[in-house]
């Protein structure tokens, strides 16, 4: 099948304008968590928003490397969520957008492109998928321990390092301020086991 000709080409404009989406909404949340001094959480929020940004930027370089036409205007149908952005509440639902991004929307172009036969194109959006799914799992974690105000606790001991000094110990709980640059809480970093246990 001809790429311009092709739903894969429908498919790779629907996910860059969804990715450039949710780097804009990322960059939202991550506001609100710096204005509610979260520092470390909005530095996660704007690392995942750089990785929308850079799966988009692959997306963008392959409809211009495969269209017959390098000035395409691709007309893409797609429902977007507007919704409140506080982070109490968004971290919750991006957490729930990339779980059906990942296991749904990305799954359907995998199978659309292989369909049609654009197996490299496949291989582009699974792995798009996976990210989705990752960041699913971390943000429904962070969602959950934001929330309960816990994201600094543990029930077992873990290694918390200031984001900004790099002093580091291990325990159950994070310190109030950094005992070496006197930073608040919320530079520490939040330990991966943390971010992906559910805890």
């Amino acid at each position: 099948m001809q790429f311009n000709e092709s739903q894969t080409k429908i498919s790779i404009a629907r996910a860059f304008a969804g990715l450039c989406q949710d780097s804009a909404r990322y960059l939202f949340m991550a506001k609100d968590a710096h204005d509610d001094g979260m520092m470390y959480l909005s530095s996660l929020l704007e690392e995942m928003a750089r990785h929308k940004i850079g799966q988009s930027q692959r997306l963008y370089s392959l409809m211009l490397e495969l269209s017959e036409n390098k000035r395409d205007n691709v007309v893409v149908e797609a429902g977007y969520p507007f919704e409140d952005n506080k982070i109490t509440f968004s971290l919750e639902r991006a957490g729930i957008i990339e779980e059906y991004e990942g296991k749904n929307l990305f799954a359907q172009f995998v199978r659309v492109a292989i369909d049609e036969g654009f197996k490299e194109i496949a291989g582009i959006f699974e792995l798009i998928g996976k990210v989705s799914h990752k960041h699913s799992q971390i943000l429904k974690t962070l969602a959950l321990n934001y929330n309960k105000r816990q994201l600094y606790n543990s029930d077992k001991p873990l290694i918390w390092t200031c984001s900004n000094c790099g002093h580091s110990i291990e325990d159950k709980k994070a310190w109030q301020t950094c005992p070496l640059c006197k930073k608040t809480k919320g530079h520490v970093k939040i330990p991966e086991e943390k971010l992906t246990s559910g805890e």
